[in-house]
């Protein structure tokens, strides 16, 4: 969702329709604004006397105990989410069964990352690097 309209703008596309004989749709366009959001402003001041954008609201809260999770990854930390998700599912199957897609944004949420090892098939699930993190030393020169 984009950022909300400056509250200056707010009140001089207001002003400007309040004090003038102009239509919703020239003032909207004078200020670069939708016509029904002109509309929207003129009515809010007029019923509230206030012009600020609401809070931004909604989304929805993670079913994931972030507990169990993390407990779960430092058992074995070379699950895949599809056997993290089985497991989580079976320790907290009567409270809320959970997708992989919950698991893996809950895991990718408090900072850990997928490493695939050299041979492909293996995963790891570790604490992601700081993006300050000096680069590594090892690797290949040449």
């Amino acid at each position: 969702m984009p950022n909300p309209y400056p509250t200056e703008l707010r009140e001089r596309a207001v002003r400007v329709y309040e004090s003038s004989d102009e239509t919703y749709r020239e003032v909207a366009e004078r200020f670069a604004v939708g016509e029904a959001t002109l509309q929207r402003w003129v009515r809010r001041q007029r019923e509230t006397g206030v012009l600020d954008p609401l809070a931004k609201a909604g989304g929805w809260a993670s079913p994931v105990d972030l507990g169990v999770l993390h407990a779960l990854v430092r058992e074995r930390p070379d699950r895949t989410t599809d056997e993290l998700t089985r497991v989580y599912n079976g320790r907290v199957a009567p409270k809320a069964r959970v997708h992989r897609s919950s698991i893996l944004r809950a895991l990718q949420r408090t900072g850990y990352v997928f490493k695939k090892n050299e041979r492909g098939r293996r995963s790891t699930i570790g604490p992601a690097s700081k993006p300050s993190a000096p680069r590594s030393a090892s690797g290949s020169r040449r």
